[in-house]
């Protein structure tokens, strides 16, 4: 009896192997669209409004510190907690970031979702430097750096050619919630007091971390060859990603300066404190239009170009809030920053996306972010030390430019 298999057979045996390399290509293939990507684009969002405005919303946190609660503390001193916030928004993005290839995305953002809450809820029980330190800083700040990278590197598993103008429209939920928070923040604090200010700010965040909870989920499969979690040899041998990646560390050191002390700047050259304390507001919401602009442009000239376009720019804005000393010119100075900011912070991790495969984008996302954290972590203080000397702003400003 002839048992050898005709050439028929093997061709039918071999048949669902190439059927089944056509659905991982077209599970792999982002469908740009649907129900489940704009509930997932919408969810991001919405945790940027509640944490990355509150980051960005720091400033005003700044002086009212300055003002009462931690007046004995000098500014730099102060400075430390929301610089620590902003570091580690980023810093585990390495580890975070290789959760969400790993496929323990939804376990990552439950217990990030967790930390937030407790931290949100013992911030109002704070009276020492020590406790807003471990709370805001500390808990705070790793609640939302195990939730950023992965909401941000979950993105290309379901966008590929409208990606740029979906990272704009997420990450513009950061200058939406830095808009409500100075002013929820002044409403409150002077009616019911920071305890149930806080409390308030709590729950509200709480709503969009549980929609957050129920709704995000990665589309893409667990790569069967993931490098280890400290394997940098496929990104190390890129020179363009390097590169990219140092550009923008540096400009990190710079980015925050403005928003760290732009409501004590003001009140140093003679704006009233109502209009001081709401311009964190007014430049946070002038950075949705500067996102959302160039997301829509840089499908077409380039996430790389534009990125390139708002750092330079942003220089002389930068240069120019520091050394201006009038009122109307200082706050027209401050709102072409936070234009030219926003389209540099609603792009700047596009040309990363775009470097490799899909199912490795948590690995170069999150080594960009753990880098860029130091720039976060040790550029406000360096202002806040530089503006201590200095008893000015002219050298912050020279520095904060000259990073930038």
């Amino acid at each position: 009896m002839n048992t050898k298999p005709d050439e028929a057979e093997v061709s039918a045996a071999a048949q669902p192997t190439v059927d089944s390399e056509k659905s991982v290509e077209a599970l792999s293939t982002p469908p740009d669209g649907g129900i489940q990507a704009w509930l997932i684009v919408a969810a991001i969002f919405g945790i940027n409004v509640a944490q990355g405005g509150y980051l960005v919303a720091w400033g005003t946190f700044q002086a009212f510190y300055q003002d009462s609660l931690l007046k004995d503390k000098s500014p730099s001193t102060i400075a430390w907690i929301g610089s620590i916030q902003y570091a580690l928004d980023c810093a585990p993005g390495l580890l975070s970031g290789r959760l969400l290839d790993a496929g323990y995305l939804r376990t990552t953002v439950v217990a990030s979702s967790i930390a937030a809450t407790i931290a949100n809820f013992t911030i109002p029980e704070c009276s020492q430097y020590y406790q807003f330190f471990l709370s805001q800083s500390i808990l705070y700040g790793l609640g939302c750096g195990f939730l950023y990278t992965p909401c941000l590197g979950l993105i290309s598993h379901w966008f590929d050619k409208k990606r740029p103008l979906v990272f704009a429209i997420v990450t513009a939920g950061s200058g939406v919630g830095g808009a409500l928070y100075p002013v929820m923040f002044r409403r409150l604090e002077s009616t019911i007091g920071f305890p149930w200010t806080m409390r308030v700010v709590a729950f509200y965040q709480t709503v969009f971390l549980l929609f957050g909870c129920v709704v995000l989920r990665p589309r893409v499969r667990k790569a069967q060859n993931m490098p280890r979690l400290l394997d940098f040899r496929g990104v190390l041998r890129s020179p363009s990603y390097i590169s990219y990646v140092f550009a923008t560390f540096l400009a990190f050191m710079a980015l925050f300066t403005p928003l760290t002390f732009m409501t004590v700047k003001a009140e140093n050259i003679g704006i009233s404190s109502d209009l001081s304390f709401y311009l964190v507001a007014i430049v946070n919401a002038t950075t949705v239009p500067g996102r959302l602009i160039f997301g829509f442009l840089a499908r077409r000239y380039g996430a790389l170009n534009l990125t390139f376009a708002a750092t330079s720019s942003s220089v002389a804005f930068i240069l120019a809030w520091a050394f201006v000393v009038d009122a109307p010119t200082y706050i027209t100075m401050s709102i072409c920053y936070g234009v030219l900011s926003g389209a540099f912070l609603g792009i700047f991790l596009v040309p990363v996306t775009q470097m490799g495969d899909v199912h490795d984008t948590g690995r170069r996302t999150g080594i960009q972010m753990t880098v860029l954290s130091i720039g976060a972590l040790i550029g406000p203080p360096i202002s806040g030390a530089i503006q201590d000397q200095d008893n000015g702003f002219d050298m912050v400003g020279i520095y904060a430019g000259g990073s930038l």
